[in-house]
């Protein structure tokens, strides 16, 4: 009950033009409006949980009369005062304060406006006050006697049902609307004035003399008198035709969507088990395929290399020349169907992983030592420069391995003139390794497609260009080793690619 009469005073506050809280009975500010942090310069999070002194102080009329504040809510139900008040920034302020009524010990609604002068109102300045708050209110707010006579309506609830304010006091909804609904709304008013019940919005349909239909949420509570007993009820009413016409239209095509969104599943559904088993036949044929090429590219390699081994005979240079061409064919070709198969298994979730812990700068000497020729032969310097403080990491060898090869093939590839350099650095807990080249370099825009399967980018200038697996599977071997792997570059300047690898694997 304590949080639907917090909303419901809440709302109130929102809709009045001047300054508005909801104190408890200690006088804690529970909310505050728009117009307090206005007239006031703080934030609602330095207002709410505070007591009313951080705002104004002794709002009493008559300064001997301890109990001035506390007759008037029992009493009267509302006090009004004035006090000083204080902006966040220091500024000095008079202020009218209009105390409410929530209901006994659950505090109270306190209006504060700037006040011109100190006067003290009268019983009439206090209704036209009370009347004027309720007229800013849009909704329909109204107060019944305990006989469930109207004895104060605002504007919106006079305008509703088409009458001026004075018209409505003193009659029931018998005089305004029909048997039943009338009936209904009774109903409602005993649960409030002879239980003490809250309805809070509550809808209700309502038909129109055009055919419509007028839907409305009300809300109704108890008003106590200064002895703690009910007297009578306080209504609230919002008009919700247009949300609920528009339910309505939603509720007329709820079961035709569930059963477009049922046949929309159900061909998703087939479609998923067809793609599925579309990628098993594409899986198992890739398999298969790369497997089978394997073992005839195998003995044509150990062909070649008895060959031009001599152990078939002596070879002249154009004969040497063309088995060198073919052994270099053999070898992309094997490449190739090692990427194809390591791509595979990557994306059936098979790669599997030996860690152990390894001198990783002997792993990359090893990659270095395989691939120095291949530069030379290009005329290319490759440089290894290792830091010493790389001592053992926890990796899997093979991976690292093809890692490294395939990056320093690439800058080999890449590069027309100058050097490649590899280094190791330990960073912290991680170590970094880099390739650095002194290539043509890449286009910034090509760089977000490096790391994709199968992408292959102009700005490299490649005339041996791969499948495109190569640097998307060192991406996930360094991502299986929780790793990093990036690049920079700067087209006509060089390329770096980078990666870290954890000393130790978490």
């Amino acid at each position: 009950d304590k949080t639907k009469r917090s909303g419901f005073f809440e709302y109130i506050l929102n809709n009045v033009d001047f300054g508005g809280i909801f104190v408890d009975a200690e006088r804690k500010i529970k909310f505050c409006n728009k117009n307090i942090r206005r007239i006031f310069g703080y934030p609602t999070s330095e207002i709410t949980g505070k007591k009313t002194e951080i705002l104004y102080g002794d709002r009493r009329n008559d300064k001997k009369n301890k109990g001035e504040i506390f007759n008037a809510l029992e009493r009267d139900g509302f006090h009004v005062g004035f006090a000083k008040g204080e902006t966040r920034a220091g500024k000095k302020l008079d202020l009218k304060l209009s105390t409410f009524l929530v209901k006994p010990h659950n505090g109270a609604v306190v209006f504060i406006e700037e006040a011109k002068t100190r006067e003290k109102l009268s019983g009439a300045d206090k209704q036209y006050f009370l009347q004027n708050l309720l007229d800013t209110i849009p909704d329909m707010i109204y107060f019944k006697d305990i006989q469930e006579r109207f004895v104060l309506v605002n504007k919106a609830h006079a305008e509703a049902l088409g009458l001026k304010a004075d018209e409505v006091i003193g009659k029931k909804d018998t005089d305004f609307f029909p048997g039943k609904l009338a009936e209904d709304f009774s109903k409602d008013d005993k649960l409030v004035l002879e239980k003490g019940e809250h309805i809070v919005g509550k809808i209700t349909k309502a038909a129109r003399e055009d055919g419509g239909y007028t839907y409305v949420s009300t809300t109704k509570v108890p008003n106590y008198d200064e002895h703690g007993k009910i007297a009578g009820l306080i209504g609230i009413t919002r008009n919700i035709t247009d949300k609920m016409i528009a339910e309505e239209e939603l509720l007329k095509y709820k079961d035709k969507l569930e059963i477009m969104v049922k046949d929309r599943t159900s061909e998703l559904e087939a479609s998923n088990r067809k793609l599925k088993e579309m990628y098993e036949m594409k899986s198992k044929f890739t398999s298969n395929v790369s497997h089978e090429l394997r073992t005839p590219l195998a003995a044509i390699k150990e062909s070649i290399n008895l060959v031009t081994d001599g152990v078939t005979g002596e070879l002249n240079d154009r004969q040497k020349k063309l088995l060198n061409i073919s052994k270099k064919h053999v070898d992309r070709l094997s490449r190739i169907i090692n990427d194809v198969l390591d791509f595979q298994k990557l994306e059936s979730g098979k790669m599997v992983y030996h860690f152990d812990k390894d001198a990783l700068n002997g792993t990359i000497e090893e990659a270095y030592e395989v691939m120095k020729a291949s530069a030379e032969e290009k005329g290319l310097e490759l440089l290894f420069l290792p830091d010493t403080a790389v001592g053992e990491v926890v990796f899997d060898k093979d991976k690292i391995i093809q890692v490294l090869s395939n990056l320093i093939n690439n800058a080999i590839k890449f590069t027309q003139a100058g050097k490649i350099t590899v280094t190791s650095k330990k960073k912290g807990e991680n170590v970094l390794v880099t390739v650095e080249d002194t290539g043509m370099g890449i286009d910034k825009k090509d760089i977000p497609l490096l790391f994709k399967d199968f992408e292959q980018i102009e700005s490299t200038g490649g005339k041996n260009p791969g499948t495109g697996l190569g640097l998307a599977i060192s991406k996930e071997i360094i991502e299986g080793h929780k790793g990093k792997i990036w690049v920079e570059s700067e087209y006509g300047k060089g390329s770096k690619f980078c990666f870290t690898l954890p000393i130790q694997i978490k």
